[in-house]
Order: C-alpha cells, then structure tokens, then sequence
C-alpha cells in the first residue's frame, strides 16, 4: 500500500472518530458516564493521538514516489496557487482572532446583521483552512502531502456545512436567514449580490496579522515537518489545551452571570 493510501486511513482514523464522538447519541452517552469535562478531555486527547500519528507519518513520507505535476510547469499557475494559499491563510488566522464576536462562537450562538469578516464569509476558520490546503494539494507532487492537505479540504467544507445545519436547528429561522445572506467560500455572497462589503467594517490588524504569519511561515516552510512534525503536532496540542481551560473557564463565567 503506497504513502497516500496509508495517509487517507489515517484521516479517516482522525476524521472518523472526530465526527464519529460528536455525533448526539453517542456524545450524549458519553458526557453521561464521563461528564462534561471528562468527555472534552478524553475527545481531545484521541484528537491530537491520532492527529499527531497522521503528522508523523507523512513526515515520514513527504519525498516519498514523487511525481510530475502540470501545475508546477506553469509559473504563472503556481504562483496564483501561492496568492491563493496566502489569502487563505491570512482569512483562517482573522478567523481564529475574530472567533469571539461569530455567530457560531460556543458561548454566544447570537445572531447579528453579518458585519466585518462575515461580509466576505460567515465561515472564515473553515473556509480559509480550506482554500490554504487546496493550494497545497494541487501544487503538491508527492502521494502523502497530496492527501493530507486534500483531507484538510473535506474536513473544512463537511465542518462548515455540520456546523450550520446544527445551528439551524438550534437558532432556527433566524439563523437560516443568516446563512441565506452570506457564503462558506470567499467573496461569493457578495458577487451574487447577497451581501455587501463595509470597508470599515473589517477587521484589517487581523487580516495584517494573517499575512505576517503567512510571511514567516514562507520564511521556514522547509522546516515545518522536521523532527517527524513535532513542530505541527506540538502547536496543535498546545491549541487544544487552551481551547480547553477557555471553555472551562468561560463556562464557569456563564453559569455566575
């Protein structure tokens, strides 16, 4: 069995049992024997064991049965798939930094007049991470970096669509007609005349913020699987434990106001 092969059953690991657990019968179960916190717990150790095998093996395999691309002969294709993957990148970290004032923010699920970054899309996390490892994958001219930022594409858009179905039937109408009036990908409600952009109304020191960070990563991106992905998976382990004390701290805050 070849690198992409091996790395698609490891999405499927991480993507199978990270869908799998959030399903309501069995997350209900589960929060039943294990409580809250235990369950949060114990889905984000499983998260970042199977992420951190996943990071690992194709940090294995990254030069593994390479072979030619047509993209990559074309120069003028390449670099619109860098400015692709830059702008990515850059709407995912304004994502990250917005995240707080977004409809689908844990402990706000409040729906507003789309304002800022939700004029350009409503789902700025999933749709930035998406165009980002597009742009990868398509450049990319070996088996297991192919899967593993075309496995970044699925997860994105099917994360986006389960969000906001689980938040129409949470909110209703109401938010129905939020994701009527804005887009998952980039700039479409707007060229479909569904929304319109307040200049003013964006949030530009994040969106410098993501080119700054895209900017530094172009700088050391050579490196980043070194150390069989330590540098990847110790980022996104040290994520997932912030996440949690947020959650658990802001809980407590819900529950005394």
């Amino acid at each position: 069995m070849g690198p992409g092969w091996i790395t698609a059953l490891w999405w499927a690991l991480f993507g199978g049992t990270h869908v799998f657990l959030t399903t309501e019968k069995v997350r209900t179960r589960l929060v039943e024997r294990l409580g809250e916190t235990g369950f949060i717990v114990s889905y984000s150790v499983l998260a970042i064991a199977t992420f951190a095998g996943l990071v690992h093996y194709v940090a294995g395999h990254l030069l593994d049965d390479p072979h030619a691309t047509f993209l990559t002969t074309l120069p003028p294709v390449g670099g619109a798939l860098f400015a692709l993957s830059v702008v990515g990148f850059s709407i995912f970290v304004a994502g990250v930094l917005v995240y707080p004032g977004l409809p689908m923010s844990v402990f706000r699920h409040r729906i507003i007049p789309a304002r800022g970054i939700q004029q350009v899309t409503r789902h700025p996390f999933f749709s930035g991470v998406a165009l980002w490892a597009a742009a990868h994958a398509l450049l990319s001219v070996h088996p297991a970096t192919f899967v593993f930022f075309l496995g970044f594409v699925v997860l994105s858009v099917v994360g986006g669509l389960h969000q906001d179905r689980r938040l129409i039937a949470e909110l209703g109408e109401e938010y129905r007609a939020y994701v009527a009036s804005t887009s998952f990908w980039p700039f479409v409600a707007v060229m479909t005349k569904r929304q319109r952009i307040r200049w003013g109304d964006q949030p530009w020191l994040a969106y410098a913020i993501g080119l700054g960070a895209s900017f530094f990563l172009s700088q050391v991106h050579e490196h980043i699987f070194d150390y069989g992905g330590a540098y990847i998976i110790g980022v996104v382990s040290l994520g997932s434990v912030v996440a949690i004390v947020n959650s658990k701290v802001r809980a407590r805050q819900a529950k005394l106001m």
